[in-house]
């Protein structure tokens, strides 16, 4: 038993005796096994100097600082327009993504991000009201107004716009580069939308004239206003062909402001269209019966009935506008005189009065136009300066004036053709 004891004092002395040298050495060689070491180093973190970043291999590298300037991309928002508005409730856009602005100065561009997503859920409510587009171009209107009287209360330099009032801010705001884009792209798209409400008993002019220098204005100016596609049941054939594939065709030479393509693109789909008439078996027109080549040509040349491509132009009187001028008016139109007061009254017509019943419609114009005239005439002089004088005269003849002066004479571009001249009440 004494024996027993001495054993277990001796082994309880070994285990807490120090290490000896080999010993230490023996498990200094254990810990070098590659994967603990491996383990030891994943388990800590990584210890870095204040301020230094670690970034994966391949990280982009970082972009640069914006560039901010005056004015916010997609500001001024674009004038509702029918097609843009009927797209818009069709397919609901995703919220936009937060605009990325400085935290600090740049407070007119935060104004006007503050404008842009104050309009976008009005709009979404807008398409549940029972006239959409009147509730959009209301919902502009105010967003905009808003955004002017924000401009006023501080002590910077104001968005130009808000500078002007009434009809003339309002057209000054869809005159806005961004504006003018989208406004256009609208409008070539709302043409070819309203094609089936144009005229349908109103063929278009057979055959196209020859493309020339006089003409290519007209052309390439004018091509949002002429028919698009037949509607459903609607006419087909060669002459339909021929003159979807040359405007087709057309808006391609436009583009690089191209005679010789417009030219090209003629002779090609004039020459196409014998060859379809040809394969019908039906009566061919007599210039084809010419045979290809020059002589062809120049018979559907001087067959053109509009050869200057000018059936959409028309001259037209502002001054009363009735029922069948306001047909024409509130259907796509391209407005050639840019005199002013002239785009700011037909402005403030075509904004108010179209979306409302036909019935209702003139009565709208004949106040809009009171009221723009009025809105005119109290503007400082450096607003407009009233050449004729018009302003200086009481009513009644203060209208009389401008209604002589300035909208007795207004040429147009209407897909809708207006009334004769003369014939507008």
């Amino acid at each position: 038993m004494a024996a027993l004891g001495l054993f277990l004092l001796l082994l309880l002395a070994a285990a807490v005796a120090p290490e000896g040298p080999q010993q230490v050495a023996q498990r200094s060689l254990a810990l070098q096994h590659p994967h603990i070491e491996q383990l030891l180093q994943e388990e800590q973190p990584p210890a870095l100097l204040p301020g230094v970043l670690v970034s994966a291999p391949d990280t982009a590298p970082p972009r640069p600082p914006p560039t901010w300037g005056s004015t916010l991309p997609g500001f001024p928002p674009a004038w509702p327009v029918p097609a843009a508005v009927t797209r818009h409730c069709r397919q609901p856009p995703p919220p936009p993504p937060p605009h990325p602005l400085p935290p600090t100065a740049f407070a007119h561009l935060h104004r006007q991000a503050a404008a842009l997503d104050a309009l976008q859920p009005r709009l979404d409510a807008c398409c549940h009201r029972h006239n959409p587009l009147a509730c959009a171009r209301h919902a502009w209107k105010e967003v905009l107004d808003g955004f002017c009287t924000d401009e006023f209360s501080v002590k910077t330099r104001q968005f130009h716009c808000c500078r002007q009032h009434g009809t003339a801010r309002r057209h000054c705001f869809t005159q806005a580069p961004d504006t003018i884009a989208a406004a256009e792209a609208a409008a070539a798209e709302a043409a070819a939308a309203a094609v089936a409400t144009w005229d349908p008993a109103s063929e278009p002019p057979f055959p196209p004239g020859e493309p020339t220098v006089a003409n290519m204005g007209n052309i390439c100016g004018l091509r949002a206003l002429r028919p698009g596609p037949p509607g459903p049941g609607g006419p087909s054939g060669p002459r339909v062909h021929l003159r979807l594939r040359l405007e087709r065709d057309y808006g391609r030479c436009c583009r690089n402001g191209s005679l010789a393509c417009a030219h090209n693109a003629w002779q090609k789909g004039l020459a196409r269209f014998c060859r379809e008439e040809a394969a019908v078996k039906t009566r061919q027109h007599r210039c084809c019966q010419r045979g290809p080549g020059r002589a062809q040509s120049r018979c559907f040349a001087a067959a053109a009935p509009h050869p200057a491509y000018d059936r959409e132009l028309h001259n037209v009187s502002l001054a009363r506008p009735g029922p069948a001028l306001l047909r024409s008016l509130c259907g796509p139109t391209r407005l050639l005189t840019k005199r002013r007061p002239v785009p700011e009254l037909l402005g403030a017509v075509t904004a108010a009065c179209c979306p409302l019943p036909p019935e209702e419609q003139s009565a709208c114009a004949q106040e809009q136009l009171s009221q723009g005239i009025a809105t005119l005439c109290a503007a400082s002089r450096d607003a407009w300066r009233d050449p004729q004088r018009c302003c200086a005269q009481e009513e009644p003849e203060r209208r009389r004036c401008f209604d002589a002066t300035y909208l007795a004479q207004v040429t147009l571009g209407a897909a809708v053709a207006p009334p004769p001249l003369g014939h507008e009440e």
